[in-house]
């Protein structure tokens, strides 16, 4: 095997495995760990298991290595290990920093400024318009938007990074050859036809199992200077992807919500436990040193029905009640109480005392 792959070599063999063979790199020259057997790990007390003594040997066999680099090349993939120049600063702040990264598209300058942005894959309709607000003004503003690709939240921050500045970086669980979620193919196509990136701990091909995301997450939280919350449940995989960023001294920016809802409680907890309290792009960009542009510095646009329009149009500073409402648009007690529920979930209106509704947001222009 050709020494300059060693990496590469590593790789593969901790992709399937605990990893522990990351261990022989402080104990010996990468080259080295090239001329070993897997029987030979057990000498090195790097805590190695079967499992990967038995991957260490199967990607010791001949052109198994050189398989993987042929099927790279053609589906335009890259490995890029630790030691490279190219290999992103952020991720050598890590206690586990990985052997390499896998990379399809082109990775950001160094110095880009990027925000990684999380949030409930389960999100309500107004965590959806917030994490596409702001995943667009924060592009716009200057900074890279890092996801995971999810379903939810990451996926309509990506969806608005493409149509702010046009580019972002998802950071997926398993290959970056293959999407996933399958829902998400045409922003992963996007990402990659708008200069975007790509990148995985994993090699082509490798599924994504619910093992991978704990360790996808540790990436997304060490890509950014800043680390964005958009809508989270109490308990939920956002907390260990807080505390990753808030082992590796990242600042945490979170949107606070209604209080009792279920989306709303992993938010305002984060934010009474010090989390800078997130009401603007502006708030992360200032952060960040990023100039804000005038153009930026607007609401929150939020695209309502024509029946929740006719509802929102009639309610203002004081408080309409669902009996005044019913007379004024013609529609049933029913109707009228779940287009005032969609509108306290898209943040617009909320209940006052004895049952008045009225105006959260006062703009003309919905």
């Amino acid at each position: 095997m050709n020494p300059e792959n060693c990496w590469l070599f590593l790789s593969l063999v901790a992709a399937n495995s605990a990893g522990k063979t990351r261990g022989l790199l402080v104990k010996m020259e990468p080259e080295e760990i090239l001329e070993l057997r897997g029987k030979d790990l057990y000498d090195y007390e790097i805590g190695v298991d079967l499992q990967e003594i038995n991957e260490f040997d199967r990607w010791r066999e001949p052109g198994a290595v050189a398989q993987i680099i042929d099927e790279m090349e053609k589906k335009d993939i890259r490995f890029v290990a630790r030691n490279d120049p190219d290999f992103p600063e952020e991720l050598m702040n890590l206690q586990d920093v990985p052997i390499g990264i896998y990379v399809k598209g082109t990775l950001p300058a160094h110095q880009k400024p990027k925000v990684s942005v999380i949030g409930s894959r389960r999100c309500s309709a107004y965590g959806k318009e917030c994490a596409y607000f702001f995943g667009r003004e924060l592009s716009k503003g200057g900074a890279e938007v890092v996801s995971g690709m999810a379903l939810g939240v990451d996926g309509y921050a990506g969806s608005g990074a493409m149509d702010g500045a046009g580019r972002t970086t998802a950071v997926l669980g398993g290959g970056v050859d293959l999407c996933y979620p399958a829902e998400n193919l045409g922003l992963y196509r996007s990402i990659l036809d708008q200069g975007g990136c790509v990148i995985s701990e994993k090699p082509p091909g490798f599924p994504s199992r619910p093992f991978v995301f704990p360790r996808r997450n540790r990436l997304i939280s060490a890509l950014g200077d800043c680390l964005a919350v958009i809508e989270a449940a109490e308990r939920s995989g956002t907390r260990t992807t807080v505390e990753i960023a808030l082992s590796l001294g990242k600042e945490i920016f979170a949107i606070p919500g209604r209080i009792g809802e279920r989306m709303s409680l992993g938010c305002n907890a984060l934010i009474k436990s010090g989390a800078h309290i997130l009401t603007c792009p502006e708030d992360i960009l200032q952060y960040l040193g990023l100039q804000v542009q005038k153009d930026t510095q607007k609401k929150l646009r939020v695209s309502l029905e024509p029946k929740e329009k006719a509802v929102w149009d009639l309610i203002g500073n004081e408080p309409v009640f669902v009996d005044d409402l019913m007379k004024k648009t013609g529609f049933p007690a029913s109707a009228v109480l779940e287009l005032l529920v969609r509108l306290e979930i898209k943040g617009l209106v909320r209940k006052e005392a004895m049952s008045g509704y009225v105006r959260v947001r006062l703009d003309k222009n919905l």
